[in-house]
C-alpha cells in the first residue's frame, strides 16, 4: 500500500478519513511532510505550494489532492485588535505559513505600500497581536477568530482573488522525481458532502469551535486538481519568483 503524508489541520480531516484504507496515512505540518517525502519515508505528501516551488527540480506535481481557496477560505485571515489597516503597518506572520504570507505580500503591496511582514515563532492570534498591531493567522487558529473579539480585516483568499483574479492555492500533492510512483490519483480523493457532515460534531468538540463554523468551513473546501488549477500554479510560480526575496522584512 502506498504511503501518503496528509496535513494535520482541520481542513484535511475529511480527506484523511476518506483515504484511510486506500493509503498508509501519516499526518504532520507541511514542513514535516516535505521532510518525509524528500527522505523517502513516504511516497506522496501534501506540501505547501511555496515548498513545491523551492524544490521544483526534485519533485513532481501529482494530480491529487490540493488545498485551494476559491471564493473565500475562512482560515487565512488578516486581523487586528480593533485597528484599521494603513500603508506602512507591521504584520506579525504566523510561524505556520510561507505560502499565505506570499499571497498577503502581493495584496499589501497593491493596497498598503510600505507594509512590513514580520516572521514570528508564534501562531495564536493572542501571541501574534502581542508582537505587532496586525497579524496573519491561518488554519485552526484562524477558525477560532470567528468566536473572538478580534477584528477580521480581510480573508486573504477572497482579497487575492479580487485583486488578481486567481485562486489561492495553498497545498499540493507531490512525489519525488523518478520515483516510479503513479502521478494521477483522480477519483481517489473526491470527498462527498456527507463525509464532511458526519465529522462536524466530532471536530467541533475536539477543537472547541462551533459546529456552524466547521460546517461553513467544510462547505468552502474542495480537494480537486484540474487543468485550471494546474495553469494557475504556473502563473503563481512566476509571481512568487519575482517576489520571493522580498516577502518578509528582516
Amino acid at each position: 500500500m502506498n504511503s501518503f503524508a496528509i496535513i494535520d489541520l482541520i481542513h484535511s480531516d475529511p480527506l484523511a478519513k476518506h483515504l484511510d484504507g486506500k493509503f498508509t496515512i501519516r499526518r504532520g505540518t507541511t514542513g514535516e511532510n516535505l521532510k518525509l517525502l524528500l527522505s523517502g519515508q513516504v511516497d506522496y505528501a501534501m506540501i505547501s505550494l511555496v515548498d513545491y516551488f523551492k524544490h521544483f527540480n526534485s519533485l513532481d506535481l501529482v494530480y491529487g489532492p490540493t488545498i485551494v481557496g476559491k471564493i473565500h477560505s475562512m482560515s487565512n485571515l488578516l486581523i487586528s485588535r480593533d485597528l484599521d489597516p494603513y500603508p506602512g503597518m507591521n504584520i506579525a506572520v504566523t510561524a505556520e505559513t510561507e505560502t499565505t504570507a506570499f499571497y498577503l505580500r502581493e495584496i499589501v503591496d497593491e493596497m498598503y505600500p510600505g507594509t512590513r511582514l514580520i516572521r514570528s515563532k508564534s501562531s495564536t492570534p493572542e501571541d501574534l497581536l502581542s508582537e505587532e498591531d496586525f497579524a496573519l493567522v491561518i488554519g485552526n487558529n484562524a477558525l477560532k477568530v470567528y468566536e473572538s473579539n478580534f477584528r477580521v480585516i480581510f480573508d486573504v483568499t477572497k482579497m487575492f482573488s479580487k485583486l488578481f483574479d486567481l485562486y489561492s492555492i495553498y497545498a499540493v500533492t507531490a512525489m519525488k522525481k523518478d520515483s516510479g510512483m503513479e502521478r494521477s490519483m483522480k477519483g481517489l480523493f473526491e470527498v462527498e458532502p456527507w463525509e464532511k457532515t458526519e465529522m462536524v460534531q466530532t471536530i467541533s468538540a475536539k477543537h472547541g469551535i462551533s459546529p456552524d463554523i466547521i460546517s461553513n468551513y467544510f462547505s468552502a473546501i474542495g480537494y480537486e486538481f484540474d487543468s485550471v488549477i494546474e495553469k494557475e500554479i504556473k502563473i503563481i510560480r512566476e509571481m512568487y519568483e519575482e517576489k520571493q526575496e522580498n516577502i518578509f522584512n528582516k
